[in-house]
């Protein structure tokens, strides 16, 4: 039995006790680096599976498709980055979001009056640090589904579908309710006294992913400078009532993004610890309840990202071992 394994364990007992199903996967990030320096390497480690199976790590159907929710941002955002590190978009152009017509929501520029203006890099940053939907429909908008298809598959991330946007899905919810407006729709959603469902909930109907992949993108977007505006973005997210909530210390950085519609509450973030290295953890859950409010399900999200964190944790320090070895020097592991 190994630490990694009675993690999962733990992760397993977890979920039944909030009624969700999990899918989790946790990986170090920085031994990505040390391998995608390296000479011949042609693609980078995270879609490299000869490289990952030798690298420690949790995981608990980590697998298994699952609809993304707003988890489609960070692939999103990295496809933005190397498209400005291109050449091809300016971070501070002006991108304009008209009042009408704009993707509905509770945060950001999607949930004011009045016609806003902001620059490329900006959207970026209110897309990931408050899910703000109206920023990244513009964003979308910009890049196109085919640019985001190809930054995944340029990766090699094939089990990652990003088919529509936020407004796309949200109308979605509100035809198959049969809601009057996104408000109702989401209500019925949620009501309990009756068995509503979506395609959005259907892993081959939206965009979707898993566990291994997401943490894939985010080991990718910690690798180079071009994602430099992309991951200070994740480290300003507001919320901390999932995997944050698992860390409630000042000094441990908790960069992530959260993903929710209905019965989805979703996170995939990178946590820090002073002086070690940084884990990339994505937990995915669906309730077994429908309700919009669920407390309880978040918590359980912050201790089953601790338990695959803490079984991953390894002093800085180390992270390099062994050195590169000089003819004639003993090859011993530090004391």
């Amino acid at each position: 039995m190994t630490r990694w394994h009675d993690a999962a364990e733990t992760i397993r007992a977890l979920a039944a006790d909030a009624g969700v199903h999990a899918r989790v996967h946790a990986r170090a990030v920085e031994t990505t680096t040390r391998e995608a320096e390296a000479p011949g390497a042609s693609t980078p480690v995270a879609g490299r599976r000869d490289v990952e199976a030798l690298e420690p790590e949790v995981a608990v159907e980590a697998d298994t498709p699952t609809a993304i929710a707003s988890l489609y941002k960070p692939a999103l955002a990295g496809a933005w980055a190397d498209l400005v590190a291109a050449g091809e978009f300016d971070p501070v152009s002006r991108l304009r979001l008209p009042s009408r017509g704009r993707a509905p929501g509770e945060t950001g520029v999607a949930a004011l009056a009045d016609d806003v203006e902001v620059s490329q890099r900006d959207a970026v940053r209110l897309m990931l640090a408050v899910s703000d939907n109206a920023c990244a429909e513009a964003l979308l908008d910009l890049v196109g589904l085919t640019r985001v298809a190809a930054w995944l598959a340029g990766h090699g991330l094939s089990a990652t579908a990003v088919r529509r946007g936020s407004a796309q899905s949200l109308r979605r919810i509100i035809e198959e309710t049969g809601g009057r407006s996104l408000s109702e729709a989401m209500s019925r959603l949620a009501d309990p006294r009756h068995d509503r469902g979506t395609s959005e909930y259907d892993s081959a109907m939206t965009s979707s992913g898993t566990a291994r992949e997401l943490t894939a993108i985010l080991r990718i977007l910690w690798l180079g400078e071009q994602y430099d505006w992309v991951r200070e973005s994740m480290r300003r997210q507001a919320w901390r009532h999932r995997i944050g909530s698992g860390f409630p210390h000042d000094d441990v950085g908790v960069a992530g993004k959260t993903g929710t519609l209905g019965r989805l509450r979703h996170e995939a973030a990178v946590v820090h610890f002073p002086h070690e290295l940084p884990v990339a953890v994505a937990v995915m859950t669906v309730s077994v309840r429908p309700e919009m409010h669920q407390p309880r399900v978040d918590a359980a999200i912050g201790a089953i990202a601790r338990s695959a964190v803490n079984a991953l944790r390894t002093p800085a320090a180390l992270a390099m071992w062994p050195p590169p070895h000089e003819p004639g020097s003993p090859r011993e592991p530090p004391c």
